[in-house]
Order: structure tokens, then sequence, then C-alpha cells
């Protein structure tokens, strides 16, 4: 209620100083008040108050975002419909309260009026023009927050599809040395709290130095070294200068698993593979040694890392396969 009665004071207010401009510059009258000032500054806030009622009216029932054309033509139609209804409406009103007569074209009436009530409607478009880019701004915002908070749920649930797989090709590790040899059983426990502690530490983490991540690579290695002995070589050159470089958290974990699930590793015929730092990227490459029994796979590891990258750079994750040597490259992410 406060707000409406602002709202005519300023209405009431702005059809004054038109009047008042009008009668200085126009007509050069030396009266500065009289009755057709008054009715003026009223038709003002007739014409100012019915024409932002319309735009409240249209913002409940067409959108500007979704069906902009169809309000920007509907808006002008009732708002000059409007407009001149009023006009009419209120010169017939003065002239049979002045004049006891219903012209609508009387000549004294119409330089004050038509002028008038243009510059005020004019007013008035400039109003909504004002409310709807205020409206169009706080869509953009909502709509900015509505797909942070997509993405966001989107990468946490990526994230979380790592944990469950990394943990059931652990425990069938864990399984069978239980049997076979305690004393490594043992140690692959030791090693894989060690990559847990990681896994937790960096549960809620969106990115970590690569100096992070290969450090949790070592005890991941240590793992594999347990369950292959010598059957995987892995040779790790990085450079200095990138290790303070950040990379998604657990992702070289993923592409190693890639790798031993899909070729083929023995201590005669051992799967080499190399990891090395190059033009700001990191490269995990083997030569492909498919499986005797081939692997079913979804490439879910692959496709998740490529989704969580494009949350936090433009530069994209590459895969290549040329037949004898399977290579992916993992952008290196700098932060300023």
């Amino acid at each position: 209620m406060r707000t409406i009665k602002y709202r005519v004071f300023y209405m009431f207010g702005i059809g004054l100083a038109i009047a008042f401009l009008f009668k200085l510059f126009v007509f050069r009258s030396a009266t500065f008040f009289d009755e057709e000032i008054l009715f003026v500054s009223i038709i003002t806030v007739l014409l100012w108050e019915g024409n932002l009622q319309i735009d409240i009216f249209l913002d409940r029932k067409i959108s500007w975002i979704t069906l902009p054309y169809q309000r920007i033509l509907i808006q002008i139609l009732l708002n000059l419909l409007f407009t001149i209804i009023v006009l009419i409406d209120s010169i017939l009103i003065i002239n049979y309260l002045k004049f006891g007569t219903l012209e609508v074209f009387n000549p004294k009436l119409r330089e004050v009026f038509i002028p008038t009530i243009t510059i005020t409607f004019l007013v008035v478009m400039i109003d909504i023009a004002n409310h709807f880019f205020k409206s169009w701004k706080a869509s953009l915002i909502e709509v900015e927050k509505h797909k942070t908070d997509s993405a966001n749920a989107q990468l946490q649930n990526l994230k979380n599809q790592l944990n469950p797989h990394f943990l059931f090709n652990n425990l069938s590790v864990l399984t069978s040395l239980v049997y076979k040899n305690q004393d490594k059983a043992a140690e692959f426990i030791n090693e894989l709290a060690k990559v847990y502690r990681y896994v937790l530490d960096t549960k809620n983490a969106e990115l970590v130095t690569l100096q992070e991540e290969l450090d949790f690579l070592n005890h991941y290695l240590y793992l594999l070294k347990i369950r292959f002995d010598d059957s995987i070589l892995f040779e790790i050159k990085i450079e200095e200068g990138n290790k303070s470089d950040y990379i998604l958290p657990m992702c070289l974990q993923t592409v190693v698993e890639n790798t031993i699930q899909h070729n083929e590793a023995s201590q005669a015929n051992p799967l080499k593979v190399l990891i090395y730092s190059q033009n700001n990227s990191l490269v995990i490459e083997n030569s492909i040694k498919p499986r005797s029994n081939d692997v079913t796979s979804s490439k879910t590891g692959l496709k998740n890392i490529e989704m969580r990258y494009s949350f936090y750079t433009d530069e994209k994750v590459i895969v290549s396969n040329n037949g004898e040597v399977f290579k992916v490259i993992l952008p290196l992410i700098h932060r300023r």
C-alpha cells in the first residue's frame, strides 16, 4: 500500500511537471496553476497506473523470455487502446465540466492534452521497458543459478560413480590375496587405507595439484604391483614445472584402471604404460595388447573424465587409438 501511494504521488508530480513545461515553453502562459494543470496531472496518474497494471497483468500471462514477440505486440496494442480510451473519456469529461459540451476535438484542449498525453505515454513505455529489462536480468540470473546448481549436482554424481567401481575392483583383489598370501594381503590393506584416505580427503575437492595426484597414484601402483608383480611396468616422467598445475582427483587412477582392464599383461610380455607431461597436458599411453577374451565396456570411466573436465576448462580430453598405441591426453589446468 505504501508503495502504491508513493507511486501515485510520483506520477502526479510528473504530470504537474509536464503540464508546467508545456504552459511555460509551448503555450507561453503566465498562469502557473489552473484547472488544466490539475486535469493533466490526474490524467497522467490514470494513464501511468493503468498501463503499469496492464504490464503486471501480462507478466502473469505472457513471458518476455519465452514469447517476446507476442508479448511486445499485445503490450503495445493494449497500452495504445487503454491510452486512447482514457484520453477521449478525459476530454469529454473536461469539455462537459468547463463548456457544457461533449466535444472531443475542442482546439484549445487538444493543444494542451494531446502533446501532454503523448509524452506521458512515452514515459509509461520507458518505465515498462525498464521493468522488462529488470525482469529479464533477474530471469538470466535465475537461469544461471539453476545451471550452476545442476552442474554441481551432475559433477558430484559423476565423482560418486568412481568410488563404487574402484572399491569393487580392490575388494576383489583383496579377497584373492587373503587366501594366497597373507603378508601381501596385509600390505595391500595398508596401502588401500592410504588410497582411501586420499579418496576421502578429495571427495569434495574440485581440483587437486598434479603432485597430489601423483602421490596418490604411487599408492595405487603399489596395489597393482602386489597383484601383477612385473606384468605391468610404469614409466613416469613429469616436468617439475607441471607438478603445481591442477587436475581432476582420481582421473589418473581411472585411466590406468581402464588400460589394465582392456589389455593383456604377463611377466613374459609385460604391459608398458607411459605417463609424461607434454605441452601443458598429461599424457597416458600404452601399447595395445587386446585380451584374448573380449571385455565388454560401457566406457563410462573415460566419459566421466571428459564430462568432469568440461566443468573447468574448454580444453578437451583427447582419446586416440591408432591400432598400436592407445593414448589419453588430459589438459593441465592453471589456476590464477
